[in-house]
């Protein structure tokens, strides 16, 4: 007597591993950013500012899309991006996972859709259980195979196409340009959405201008998020679409009201004071140098089989064995890491999602040696 998405809901393996990380000494599973760098003091004085200014109106229920002071931050915050408001406008969020819940509750009623394979499978749950068929579109050190996609809207349709541009979760690759232009012309051409997933952006690095950047006609909906430059507990994100479909949005979430509205007024007096702006850089060193030893490790031992990441937290790793039966040995030796068959949905049974967010250099090091007697163990 339940719906169907009731029925075939089901634990995420990323939470799985993160419940299992809470048991052991060293946690490569968390896609959570280290605690370590978090602005606590920052935030700490960012709520006591806007309480003393405004006082009990940052209690208010929030208004539908988001508070006015944070969406002037917002747009002042885009060109940091690559992007302008232009003719879109801006929903604030709680976070980017809200913003894709809400967009799959607009746009979807089983329908077909199209996701890179693999995917993050926390996200690409919203739009699995509204969807009738999900196209996976290979990944390779360039992002996602964009002839492949071309080859298959040739026989199908599609709704929408979900990608994770920039430091991808779980593969850790990024789009180049040139298929990022073309996705654009893709979308206009055979009439579907880009869905662009870029949360890793502020802690990126160089990396080529946003899909959105390049859409001429308003077929790309950016979605973003303030959880990996300042603390995912904030829950603030935001989209930019073209007005049509943004006034829509802010009418959905007005249903449900979550986005917090004292973490709104937090987050944009941190974006006024220039904070996030400051960390951006910093960030992007942190970790990439903890990454940089994840690889070296990772060599060391003779784990030589992914692809180097361009930044963010993430190395999908092929074990050559089943990487469940790595990891549950991996466990009882006090590791945790995320097997990776669920973010693919052709593939992936030896895959391992490896992260350094929230892991010490040393703990990386201890934490490859473990995988590594796991493996030898199985």
């Amino acid at each position: 007597m339940v719906s169907r998405i009731g029925k075939e809901v089901e634990l995420s393996p990323v939470e799985l591993a993160s419940q299992t990380a809470k048991k052991v000494e060293i946690n490569l599973a968390s896609g959570t950013p280290d605690p370590k760098v978090m602005p606590i003091k920052e935030i700490k004085e960012a709520y006591n500012e806007v309480i003393e200014e405004y006082g009990s109106k940052v209690l208010f229920y929030p208004g539908a899309g988001g508070q006015e002071e944070l969406i002037n931050e917002i747009k002042n915050y885009l060109p940091l991006l690559g992007l302008s408001e232009g003719k879109d406008k801006i929903i604030v969020t709680s976070g980017a996972q809200h913003a894709i819940e809400l967009l799959s509750k607009y746009f979807l009623e089983n329908d077909t859709i199209a996701v890179e394979n693999p995917t993050f499978i926390e996200t690409f749950m919203a739009m699995k259980l509204r969807s009738n068929v999900v196209l996976p579109i290979s990944l390779d050190s360039n992002g996602i195979v964009v002839d492949e996609l071309e080859n298959l809207l040739k026989i199908i349709n599609i709704k929408f196409l979900y990608v994770i541009p920039n430091c991808h979760n779980p593969a850790g690759v990024n789009l180049c340009e040139e298929r990022r232009k073309r996705l654009v012309e893709l979308a206009e051409l055979h009439d579907f959405y880009i869905l662009e997933d870029d949360p890793y952006r502020p802690i990126a690095g160089d990396v080529p201008k946003p899909i959105k950047y390049f859409d001429k006609f308003g077929r790309v909906i950016y979605i973003s998020s303030f959880s990996k430059i300042i603390a995912p507990g904030l829950r603030v994100g935001f989209i930019l679409a073209n007005e049509e479909i943004a006034e829509k949005i802010s009418l959905i979430e007005q249903l449900d009201f979550s986005t917090s509205t004292i973490n709104q007024y937090v987050v944009s007096r941190l974006l006024r004071k220039g904070i996030v702006k400051e960390r951006m850089n910093y960030l992007y060193n942190h970790y990439s140098n903890k990454m940089k030893i994840l690889i070296e490790s990772l060599q060391d031992v003779g784990f030589t089989d992914f692809n180097k990441p361009s930044c963010g937290f993430f190395l999908l790793l092929d074990l050559k064995k089943d990487s469940w039966k790595v990891f549950l040995e991996a466990v009882k030796m006090g590791l945790s890491f995320v097997p990776a068959k669920p973010f693919f949905l052709r593939g992936g049974d030896t895959m391992a999602r490896l992260s350094i967010s929230v892991a010490s250099e040393e703990d990386i090091k201890k934490g490859v040696r473990i995988l590594k007697s796991a493996w030898n163990n199985i």
